[in-house]
């Protein structure tokens, strides 16, 4: 129906699923040039899918219809943390805010996923003022890997990268924590600890 997010692999539509009728949103991968972004794209699916939590988005398909990868999410009509930011939060939310996530990234690391890039664009609410952790597109299994190359649509936001990360050494879910703990710093200072010129110059800092 219409465009409500856009990323460097893929764009989000509001959708309408005809069987239920109820809006979903449509996460579409524009395009790929090798097949590591289609696996990366399958992935995200299949990491969301294996993860039931209440604060967590919930994922009805995934699959491809001719050349397009598709997934398909419960739309979040609450918006994002970064518009409730800009509007002001007071102490005792972002405090049960970020107890919330933090119980949430437990939940994720328990079943061995690292997500990788906590940010306020991908903390999301549901209309009741839920919050809803999404975006699992650079998550990693670490049972099957805990390295990262330095090809940067896996490295997440540079402002909130944890030192480890941004040097691509081994990670656990501590580098969840560092970002979490980065959200919070801007939640109650209303700025970032690290700023920069160019996301290079952060990743240094």
């Amino acid at each position: 129906e219409k465009l409500i997010a856009e990323g460097g692999m893929a764009s989000v539509y509001l959708a309408r699923q005809e069987s239920l009728a109820r809006p979903v949103a449509l996460k579409l991968l524009r395009k790929f040039d090798n097949p590591l972004q289609a696996s990366r794209f399958f992935n995200e699916g299949r990491i969301i899918a294996s993860l039931e939590h209440r604060n967590i988005i919930t994922i009805f398909d995934l699959g491809v219809v001719g050349e397009r990868h598709y997934l398909a999410m419960e739309y979040l009509q609450g918006g994002d943390l970064r518009s409730r930011m800009n509007d002001g939060m007071t102490p005792l939310d972002t405090l049960e805010l970020v107890e919330t996530l933090g119980l949430c990234l437990h939940f994720v690391h328990q079943k061995g996923i690292i997500h990788r890039d906590i940010k306020p664009e991908n903390i999301l609410f549901r209309q009741d003022g839920s919050v809803v952790l999404t975006d699992f597109g650079v998550a990693k299994q670490l049972e099957f890997s805990n390295t990262l190359t330095m090809d940067v649509t896996t490295l997440g936001s540079p402002y909130y990268l944890s030192p480890e990360q941004a040097k691509c050494k081994d990670l656990d879910g501590r580098a969840d924590i560092y970002a979490l703990g980065v959200v919070l710093y801007e939640l109650i200072t209303g700025r970032k600890p690290y700023t920069a010129d160019t996301p290079l110059a952060v990743i240094l800092q």
